[in-house]
């Protein structure tokens, strides 16, 4: 095996690398479904714009059905549902993996807040500062019960 045969077999693997690499374009795009879904996007904001100028298109984009076209028609929509199954092939090319949290991360040392104590933590409720109005409503203060002072 020669030089020749070694740099050949690199520029194979290389080749190969680059080639395995995914493409958004091939969940995006290429499927027949989501040429479908990105051609029907495309129409339906033309007949949005043409909406303007015509007032039967604009009846007809007033409607409840129209709504709902308007979330399942909008670019982003499109995007994240056509993506979901790209982050997958994204995270194996770059060799990440989803993992199970351990309990330290699902269950902290620290506060709800992220405080080491919980006490001057106002998200947590353990912290005295969720209590101290609790005087005030049984002494009839946030009630609208006015006291005269002596």
């Amino acid at each position: 095996m020669g030089p020749v045969d070694v740099m050949s077999e690199q520029a194979e693997l290389d080749a190969s690398a680059v080639r395995s690499r995914p493409r958004a374009s091939a969940w995006l795009w290429r499927p027949w479904y989501a040429k479908l879904w990105w051609a029907s996007i495309a129409i339906y904001w033309t007949g949005k714009l043409a909406s303007y100028w015509s007032p039967v298109l604009d009846d007809a984009y007033s409607t409840a059905v129209a709504g709902y076209l308007n979330i399942a028609l909008y670019p982003f929509t499109a995007l994240m549902v056509l993506g979901v199954r790209f982050v997958p092939a994204w995270m194996e090319y770059y060799g990440w993996e989803w993992v199970e949290p351990s309990h330290d991360e699902l269950f902290p040392k620290r506060s709800v807040g992220g405080y080491l104590d919980p006490m001057a933590d106002p998200l947590d409720p353990r912290s005295p500062n969720h209590w101290r109005y609790l005087g005030n409503l049984c002494a009839g203060r946030e009630l609208g019960v006015v006291r005269r002072q002596r």
